[in-house]
């Protein structure tokens, strides 16, 4: 990393007035120095030298100076070497608790949950779409911050409520397909979540809430319904209260070659392979049989990926 604007002549002229001012003293000294130097032993550089050598020293200079600093006084006769890395223990890393299931008690877990759905398999990373993905943030995109910051207590409502009456709209079919899917195999679960959320009609966000581009959370699909990223917002959280991993899930921002436009699906990684599930469809095929999808960006709640297409 290059030096901060104005650092290198800062010390530059910090160096030239130094010099200048040790000039015009070494007349007056030199015969002190003289002196000094048959009876007094060479001294140390100064702390002020120490630190104004290790600022300008190049990066590989500056490890070998940390290197050999003397130990500080209140650690000298302590014995506390630092393991090699190899000694010391790894670092275990589990994945976050979705903001929604924060603080609630998770479900028995199911033999599908036991299943390895990681976006890779034993011959590497899955190409999705036939794609190379790269991981940054989701900054750039507030409708779906927007979403995940109302989805916590969106998803508590909809498991808990009991009072029809007082309900949001959808609350009693929201808990009948997490009731009939809880518990199934994971592709059964996919299958269920899939042909049932595709039974909402399919809406323009400018006919459903105004505008030409609209997130909508699960209450608002519930009650409006929405168009193709709204069902893959609906199905992803639905398979996140059945207990599949946020790292096995992406809403997926394709364009569709065929019909020139848009469209949005969900990715599901298992069984080492990514399903897709598509409100055009109710039947589930892989990322494969997609040739005409070419993946724009991709996203679950922690994460917001880049895509490359890549040659088959």
């Amino acid at each position: 990393m290059g030096a901060a604007p104005g650092q290198g002549v800062e010390t530059g002229v910090t160096a030239e007035t130094e010099s200048r001012a040790a000039d015009s003293e070494a007349t007056a000294k030199e015969h002190m120095r003289a002196t000094e130097a048959q009876t007094q032993p060479e001294q140390a550089p100064s702390a002020t030298a120490n630190v104004r050598e290790t600022g300008n020293a190049a990066p590989q200079d500056q490890d070998r100076l940390e290197q050999s600093s003397p130990q500080p006084v209140w650690r000298q006769g302590k014995q506390s070497p630092t393991p090699p890395e190899e000694a010391r223990p790894a670092r275990v890393e589990s994945a976050p608790t979705p903001v929604w299931r924060q603080g609630a008690a998770s479900g028995p877990e199911t033999p599908a949950a036991r299943v390895q759905g990681a976006a890779k398999t034993g011959d590497g990373p899955i190409r999705l779409f036939q794609s190379a993905a790269f991981r940054g943030n989701f900054n750039a995109l507030p409708k779906w911050k927007r979403v995940l910051s109302k989805v916590k207590g969106e998803i508590q409502t909809l498991n808990t409520c009991a009072a029809p009456k007082t309900c949001p709209p959808g609350t009693t079919s929201w808990q009948r397909i997490m009731k009939q899917a809880r518990g199934q195999e994971r592709m059964e679960q996919l299958k269920m979540v899939n042909s049932f959320f595709n039974k909402w009609p399919y809406r323009l966000d400018q006919d459903a809430f105004g505008v030409s581009d609209w997130w909508a959370t699960p209450q608002e699909f519930l009650k409006i319904s929405g168009d193709c990223e709204d069902y893959a917002i609906i199905k992803y959280f639905a398979l996140r209260e059945l207990g599949i991993s946020q790292d096995d899930l992406r809403i997926v921002v394709v364009k569709d070659r065929i019909r020139g436009i848009a469209h949005a699906v969900l990715a599901v990684f298992t069984h080492g392979d990514a399903y897709i599930l598509n409100n055009v469809s109710d039947a589930i095929f892989t990322h494969d049989k997609y040739r005409h999808y070419t993946p724009q960006y991709s996203l679950n709640e922690e994460h917001r990926w880049s895509h490359i297409p890549v040659a088959n």
